[in-house]
């Protein structure tokens, strides 16, 4: 549900800040009859709040690809004529009280549609396919009619960019109190406005015990572990690992920020074990990767014992079963968990 509001409400904003809207969101039509034999040429250009989407592109691993779908022909008077699959719009109820939520609901609903055809059907409905270059381009001619925009989500290597669809009308029409030329425009401009979000990746700690001393019991080992992102810490916390005899385990920590800097220190080595590999590690966090730190310790002939316990908080959001980070949520519990092994499994 949460989701679905988000949808709408960025769907509304997009519409607000679009240059072209529907034709009945006019309260007056214009003067002249639609010419529905004239071509329609639209430039999208992108909002320029993310300065990796209009540059060079050379961050970007796809090119920004908006797709338009014809949903609707359109009569002189402005009226729209559904193409078959789209009759479920209800675009003969549609006027200039029409709000812009009403027409978010539609794209979203157009969308639904879209996807629930065949590869076929989608292409013979697909009008124009438009790749931006530093964050501008154009269609070529359109007939006048109402399209559904889908822009495909994007990725650089810390960041996901996603567009919400919308229904836009062609010709478009600016009236408006402080525009009172009421003339229809066939070459129009549209603004995208992209949401952001952030990317994640792993980090895993391999630890390998090399030699044990049976008679001393279990050993423990504690590491810490820092995350830094563009000058902030995003990650601070400690994990550890108990053996039993010999081997290697390995702890898996999930959701770092894409781009972070991650230094994993050794800070409880036992109290008989001795560190062959260095005790301090950094590593970068990459999107959809793991990232990995390796650690050795071998006996050192000393007969002292020891042991740890971990105290971990973990922080659950309201409508959710699993962890998340509590500067992505509103509201949420924290629970509190003493461990004294972190790892995922142990290996020979």
């Amino acid at each position: 549900m949460k989701m679905k509001k988000k949808i709408k409400q960025a769907a509304a904003a997009v519409l607000t800040l679009m240059l072209t809207l529907p034709a009945f969101f006019s309260s007056a039509q214009a003067a002249v009859g639609i010419d529905t034999q004239r071509d329609c040429f639209v430039d999208f250009q992108l909002d320029g709040a993310f300065e990796e989407l209009t540059g060079q592109d050379e961050n970007l691993e796809e090119p920004v690809t908006v797709r338009l779908y014809k949903v609707a022909d359109v009569k002189e008077s402005g009226a729209y004529l559904p193409e078959a699959e789209f009759e479920a719009l209800a675009l003969d109820r549609v006027d200039h009280e029409t709000t812009a939520e009403e027409w978010a609901d539609k794209a979203e609903t157009a969308g639904e549609i879209l996807e629930g055809l065949s590869t076929e059907a989608q292409t013979a409905l697909l009008s124009a396919r438009v790749t931006l270059a530093k964050g501008k381009g154009s269609t070529g001619s359109l007939q006048p009619g109402l399209y559904l925009v889908m822009t495909d989500s994007v990725r650089s290597p810390e960041y996901i960019y996603s567009f919400t669809p919308y229904l836009l009308s062609l010709p478009g029409n600016y009236y408006s109190e402080e525009h009172p030329d009421d003339s229809w425009q066939y070459s129009v401009t549209v603004g995208l406005k992209p949401e952001q979000e952030l990317r994640y990746g792993s980090l895993e700690i391999i630890k390998t015990l090399e030699a044990y001393n049976a008679t001393l019991g279990g050993a423990d080992f504690i590491f810490s572990v820092e995350a830094v992102r563009q000058g902030k810490t995003v990650y601070s916390d400690v994990v550890s690992l108990s053996f039993d005899g010999p081997g290697t385990k390995r702890v898996l920590i999930d959701r770092l920020p894409a781009g972070s800097q991650v230094t994993v220190t050794e800070v409880y080595s036992g109290s008989c074990y001795v560190l062959t590999s260095p005790g301090s590690q950094d590593t970068q966090i990459r999107a959809d990767q793991v990232s990995q730190t390796a650690f050795s310790n071998t006996y050192d002939e000393e007969n002292n014992g020891g042991s740890s316990i971990v105290n971990r908080f973990i922080y659950t959001p309201e409508d959710s079963e699993g962890e998340a980070s509590p500067e992505e949520e509103i509201s949420g519990t924290w629970t509190w968990q003493q461990q004294r092994d972190s790892a995922l499994e142990k290996e020979d």
